[in-house]
């Protein structure tokens, strides 16, 4: 261990501030570029608090009273641990309490000012600082575990983290079967090595952070491809991309599936007659309307100009009919403007079956859709699939009797 001798604790020191700085101006540039995400924040204040913390530490041996360069470092760097557990919580969208990790900190402390202002003891400070640690990197690893499914750098975060809580732990256990110096500056082969992997643990951490905030990003940047500014619901992308995943669930499970693509009726009429604020109003009434009679796990997307398309997974042919009825109704019903009328909307359903692609099942809802518009407006209309039984025809409804056609409800 002769090598450690090299190294100066000073030094060190100074090169973990350096890092702190680093990672806070990285963390804050972050959030300021996207302030709607969760966790980063707290990470910047984080590396913001142990700046001072390590300042510090560097001034003990100097004029400042150890009240300043003992409890208040410590002080600032408890609650810099704190801070990192909450950022990562909130980082990987968790809501676990951080409460026991705030009783701790509360706990360590306590412990450092009476080590320090009333019996002035340095082992009690070091075992009480190394098991605070160890217990926020234990927490962190766990979390970090629990969402690492399928993600490799988690997972590699949170191995790393589980080292140094285990390294954290070691070192508190040796201080107290191990003489350590009372100057933190002086140079001992236990202090040093722990100086050094303090440095190549802040390092992996703000790195690893960084990299779970850009796997964020991604993710929101996908998300909000996906999503129609205008009426909030999943745009043309979006909903076949969801499409295709759901035809695939049913290869492997052979459940129902059906879709149905929904039309604005007279909507050309209501953008001529009322301005296109007025049709953008009917469309975002329209979709308010729809998405209050689904299911979470239902899907609504935009799929052209007014037309939508709805997948309605697990659902058979004839309870979907029973779905668009309840639909148009709901459409029919909702309050109008001043500015336009009550809304109608005419809906053409079919039902997917194992192994089919997504033209064939769009096509095949168009061809229903037009029936719909053919029957004139205002109503459901059906086609099945040549492989699915007639009796998953829904009988005529209501509107359906009221506005006959010979082309109602076929079976292709």
């Amino acid at each position: 261990m002769s090598f450690l001798l090299w190294f100066d604790n000073r030094t060190l020191l100074s090169c973990q501030l350096l890092l702190s700085v680093a990672f806070s101006i990285a963390f804050f540039g972050v959030r300021r570029g996207l302030p709607n995400l969760r966790g980063v924040g707290a990470l910047g204040y984080s590396f913001l608090l142990s700046i001072p913390g390590l300042t510090l530490l560097l001034a003990q041996g100097s004029a400042i009273p150890s009240f300043f360069s003992v409890v208040i470092a410590n002080l600032l760097l408890v609650f810099s641990f704190l801070l990192f557990y909450r950022g990562i919580l909130h980082l990987l969208g968790s809501e676990r309490s951080i409460a026991p990790v705030w009783i701790a900190s509360l706990i360590t402390v306590a412990i450092v000012f009476y080590y320090s202002q009333v019996h002035d003891q340095i082992v009690p400070r070091l075992i009480a600082i190394s098991f605070n640690i160890t217990l926020v990197r234990a927490l962190v690893a766990i979390e970090l575990f629990r969402n690492a499914a399928g993600r490799v750098m988690i997972r590699l975060f949170a191995i790393s983290i589980s080292i140094y809580a285990l390294l954290s732990l070691t070192w508190g256990i040796v201080a107290i079967f191990h003489t350590v110096p009372l100057d933190l500056m002086q140079q001992n082969h236990i202090q040093t090595s722990t100086l050094l992997l303090t440095i190549f643990s802040s390092c992996l951490t703000g790195l690893f952070s960084l990299s779970i905030c850009h796997e964020q990003i991604l993710h929101m940047v996908r998300t909000e491809s996906q999503i129609d500014s205008l009426s909030g619901v999943l745009n043309r992308r979006g909903i076949e991309l969801k499409l295709a995943i759901e035809l695939k669930r049913i290869e492997r499970s052979s459940q129902h599936l059906s879709v149905a693509l929904i039309d604005v009726d007279n909507f050309k009429a209501i953008n001529d007659s009322a301005g296109h604020a007025a049709g953008d109003n009917a469309l975002r009434r329209a979709v308010t309307a729809i998405s209050a009679q689904l299911r979470a796990y239902d899907l609504l997307g935009r799929y052209g100009g007014d037309e939508f398309l709805l997948i309605l997974p697990q659902t058979s042919c004839s309870h979907a009919h029973t779905v668009a009825e309840r639909v148009g109704q709901a459409v029919r019903s909702f309050s109008s403007s001043g500015d336009i009328p009550s809304l109608t909307i005419s809906i053409g359903l079919t039902g997917a079956v194992p192994g089919e692609q997504p033209l064939s099942l769009l096509a095949r809802a168009d061809q229903a859709l037009y029936q719909a518009k053919h029957a004139g407006r205002n109503c459901t209309r059906t086609v099945l699939h040549q492989q699915e039984s007639i009796a998953e025809a829904p009988s005529p409804t209501m509107t359906d009797l009221l506005l006959p056609s010979p082309e109602a409800t076929p079976s292709t």
